[in-house]
C-alpha cells in the first residue's frame, strides 16, 4: 500500500529541459515574486558507489495546474514519479542522494509530505537549493522547513554556482553561457539571511 503522501494518480512524465527564457524568468531570485506563480523542480538522483556519485535520473518537474485546488505541485509530481517508476529499481541496501534545485521553497503541504517521505526511506538524502523562499514571513511556512531539517533535509538558497549548475544541465542553453542577472548576489544575501533566520 501506498504511504499516504503519494498521489492516487501519476504525473505526466518530467521534463528533460527548460527553455532559456522559462529559466530566466522562473529561477530568478527575486525578494518579492508575486507574478511567479508557478514552481519548477530540476532533479538529479545519484547513488553512491565507494564514495563516489553515480548519476542516475535527472530532470524537471512544474506544477500541474488543473484549477485551484487541484493543482499538483511539483514536489508532489517528483513524489509521484519517484515513488511508481524509480523506487522499486532501487536497492533499499544502498544509499542514494537526490538534490533538488526549485525556484520556490516547498509550500507547508509540501515540506510535509516530502518530510514523510524521508522518514519511511531511511537510505535516501534530500539536499534543496531554493531560488525563492515561499512566504518566509510566515510562522506556519518557518515551521515546515524547520520540519523538513529534522526530517533530514537540506536546505541553501540559490547562489551563483547553483544557477550556473541549472543553466548547463536542466536548460536548452544552446551552448550558451549563463548570464547572472543584476543584483543575483544581493538577492542571494537576503534569501539566506532570511532562510538562517528561519532555521537557527
Amino acid at each position: 500500500q501506498n504511504p499516504p503522501c503519494f498521489l492516487p494518480h501519476a504525473c505526466r512524465n518530467p521534463i528533460k529541459l527548460l527553455y532559456q527564457r522559462t529559466f530566466y524568468f522562473h529561477f530568478k531570485n527575486l525578494r518579492f515574486a508575486n507574478s511567479r506563480n508557478n514552481t519548477f523542480l530540476c532533479y538529479e538522483v545519484n547513488g553512491m558507489e565507494c564514495d563516489e556519485l553515480v548519476p542516475l535520473y535527472q530532470g524537471v518537474f512544474r506544477k500541474e495546474v488543473l484549477g485551484s485546488e487541484d493543482d499538483i505541485h511539483a514536489e508532489e509530481c517528483f513524489l509521484d514519479w519517484f515513488h511508481g517508476q524509480v523506487l522499486e529499481v532501487l536497492s533499499p541496501s544502498k544509499e542514494y542522494k537526490i538534490t533538488w534545485y526549485v525556484s520556490w521553497s516547498p509550500c507547508g503541504s509540501c515540506a510535509e509530505q516530502v518530510a514523510r517521505f524521508l522518514a519511511t526511506h531511511r537510505n535516501l538524502s534530500l539536499a534543496i537549493f531554493s531560488s525563492r523562499l515561499y512566504y518566509f514571513w510566515d510562522p506556519h511556512y518557518q515551521h515546515k522547513l524547520h520540519r523538513l531539517i529534522q526530517a533530514g533535509a537540506q536546505i541553501a538558497a540559490m547562489d551563483f554556482p547553483e544557477f550556473k549548475k541549472c543553466w548547463n544541465t536542466f536548460v536548452d542553453n544552446g551552448g550558451k553561457s549563463f548570464r547572472p542577472w543584476k543584483k543575483l548576489k544581493i538577492n542571494f544575501r537576503f534569501q539566506d539571511s532570511k532562510l538562517w533566520e528561519i532555521l537557527r
